[in-house]
């Protein structure tokens, strides 16, 4: 599927409506890697949220065949080992790479909108 703003945009709606937030990006990521993680919404420090955009950044971006999961630490947190070489993507090419990954993964997970 083609990164399309439109697809962005309302993807982002459908997960502030899910959420009752107002959703951006990081928060996205953040709900995914709450997924991945398995623990749900919990109190978290300000460095686990932080780790848990990491991890659905790093989930994404398996799916998109640049990372492939290793194992698990002693926390029970996923590890990953690099596929294919994520630094040498530009900052905005790897953004949109992840948002076209965050409305397919949301795609799978959420309703869509009723009109």
């Amino acid at each position: 599927m083609e990164y399309s703003e439109d697809k962005w945009n309302e993807t982002v709606l459908r997960v502030s409506k899910h959420f009752k937030v107002t959703a951006e990006f990081d928060f996205m990521l953040f709900v995914i890697g709450i997924q991945d993680l398995g623990k749900g919404f919990t109190q978290y420090s300000r460095d686990e949220k932080w780790d848990l955009i990491n991890l659905g950044k790093c989930r994404l971006l398996t799916r998109l065949g640049y990372l492939k999961e290793v194992g698990r630490d002693n926390e029970d947190w996923p590890e990953f080992e690099e596929v294919k070489n994520v630094k040498s993507l530009s900052p905005t090419f790897q953004k949109r790479l992840l948002k076209q990954a965050m409305i397919e993964y949301f795609d799978e997970v959420l309703e869509p909108l009723k009109e």
